[in-house]
């Protein structure tokens, strides 16, 4: 049974008025005449009369509290029976069915009948899904709503609505004071930022609207602000000054925000001191757009004369398994081993190299021209803690097929694949990702909960771990890139 606690504060109990009852044949005027024009008859109070009774104001005020008092209490007793009532019903209700009312069905009743909040049946359906996810003890797994389904498939096949730009927290300094800003690490093909001349190494350093521009500096901007005043739909304008460094101008721009491709894969041809004609190639994901860009930067690279390579997958949570599959299908021969799977009943299946058209045309078909494309490459590969999943695959591959040395810090470990199942087919709204089965790398050897060891091991040092990792791309600064290339290069 419920248990209701009623605190009565002292000055907000409601006003009551409290008057003295009247004898059955007492005239609400008879007093009138004692106080009224009675004329020259004035009556004179009979000898034997009693004295009125007075009542002292400690004892008028008494008798209030204990009159509301009795109020509050009788009201209490009332709405109490009820909500007993009420309760007795609801377990009556399950009692009569023989328990078949669900623990949430005998909440849900509590609830509409004493609740004092609106509820949103809708969020709550939602949260009750969420929760029933999280509580299976899958921690890849997740439920989301159509919405939130839609917009992970867009960032899966790599679209987007913006302005088109990667942007670090970073400072800059402008006439002797250091500013706050957002720098520019990448601007992305055919985005409005490409057409509005945005460049790489810009800095950003005040958003603003169509009034008015406040600095990225200012104690209540700051980075995740100024990006979140960066953001928008297509259509909308995005307003902000930027500050180049190399020419010491500073520009306010409007750009109207529109769809685009995300940028997975960056390249840099490294400094000369780091060694000479190294291309640097940043992997930061691998979505549908991934295999297509990584080939335009190889080639690029390649066009200035690089004929050594860095594959950087630092940092990279991993992506979609065609992604994935279709980037190797690059580095290896037809045939070779890519991954292989299982389920839970030990059964699965081995997926090896072979051209592959997909019917959406995206950039993950792999043609027969493109397999083993750079396999003669002389490459390594950087990971760390934070590369996962698929990320691992490319790291397993480049070590189980003699591809390339492995150099930085052991893998996060996660060698697990989640499966999507859309909840419509079943009358129910949004999508289920849970854990489906366990995949392996061509050696065979699970690395989830494990992860991989680096051929060399190289922490990144104090001062590189202050920087953002695309500030010091291609640089000396990037002491693991050095200690690679240092000894696998020279």
């Amino acid at each position: 049974m419920s248990e209701e606690n009623l605190n009565i504060s002292e000055g907000n109990a409601s006003e009551e008025n409290v008057e003295a009852p009247m004898e059955a044949n007492e005239s609400p005027m008879a007093d009138s005449a004692l106080f009224g024009d009675g004329g020259n008859d004035e009556k004179q109070p009979k000898a034997d009369a009693k004295p009125p009774r007075r009542v002292t104001l400690t004892t008028f005020v008494c008798s209030c509290i204990a009159l509301v008092l009795a109020a509050v209490m009788l009201t209490y007793t009332l709405c109490n029976s009820a909500y007993q009532s009420r309760l007795a019903e609801i377990r009556a209700e399950n009692v009569s069915s023989g328990g078949a009312m669900s623990e949430l069905d005998v909440l849900a009743q509590i609830f509409e009948a004493y609740s004092f909040e609106d509820l949103d049946e809708e969020e709550i359906r939602v949260q009750l899904l969420k929760a029933y996810v999280r509580a299976t003890g899958d921690k890849y797994a997740e439920y989301y709503t159509n919405e939130e389904y839609a917009a992970l498939s867009a960032e899966r096949a790599g679209e987007s609505q913006g302005i088109g730009i990667n942007i670090i927290n970073s400072s800059v300094e402008i006439n002797g004071y250091e500013y706050k800003s957002l720098k520019v690490i990448n601007v992305m093909k055919d985005s409005p930022a490409e057409t509005a001349g945005i460049n790489f190494g810009d800095y950003i350093i005040a958003v603003g609207t169509e009034d008015d521009y406040v600095l990225i500096n200012d104690k209540d901007v700051g980075y995740d602000r100024g990006l979140a005043m960066l953001q928008g739909e297509k259509g909308t304008v995005a307003r902000f000054g930027i500050y180049r460094a190399d020419s010491g101008a500073t520009e306010f721009m409007a750009i109207t925000r529109d769809e685009f491709i995300t940028s997975s894969v960056m390249s840099v041809k490294a400094d000369a001191e780091v060694g000479e004609n190294i291309g640097v190639v940043r992997i930061s994901s691998f979505d549908l757009t991934t295999p297509t860009q990584l080939v335009e930067c190889v080639e690029e690279l390649k066009a200035d004369g690089c004929n050594k390579f860095v594959f950087d997958v630092r940092y990279n949570p991993g992506g979609d398994l065609t992604s994935i599959v279709a980037v190797l299908s690059l580095f290896l021969e037809e045939g070779d081993t890519v991954i292989s799977v299982k389920d839970k009943n030990g059964e699965g299946e081995v997926t090896t190299v072979a051209p592959v058209e997909y019917d959406k045309g995206n950039g993950c078909s792999v043609k027969a021209e493109d397999i083993g494309r750079y396999k003669d490459l002389d490459m390594i590969v950087l990971c760390n803690e934070s590369t996962a999943s698929a990320a691992e695959l490319f790291v397993a591959n480049f070590r189980d097929h003699g591809l390339g040395e492995i150099v930085g810090t052991k893998t996060y470990g996660k060698g697990s694949m989640q499966t999507f199942f859309n909840l419509a087919f079943f009358g129910i709204n949004g999508y289920l990702k849970m854990t489906s089965r366990m995949y392996y790398p061509p050696n065979g050897e699970s690395y989830d909960g494990v992860g991989i060891e680096p051929t060399y091991t190289v922490e990144l040092s104090e001062d590189a771990a202050t920087r953002n990792i695309y500030d010091i791309m291609g640089t000396t600064a990037d002491n693991q890139l050095v200690a690679a290339t240092n000894k696998y290069f020279k």
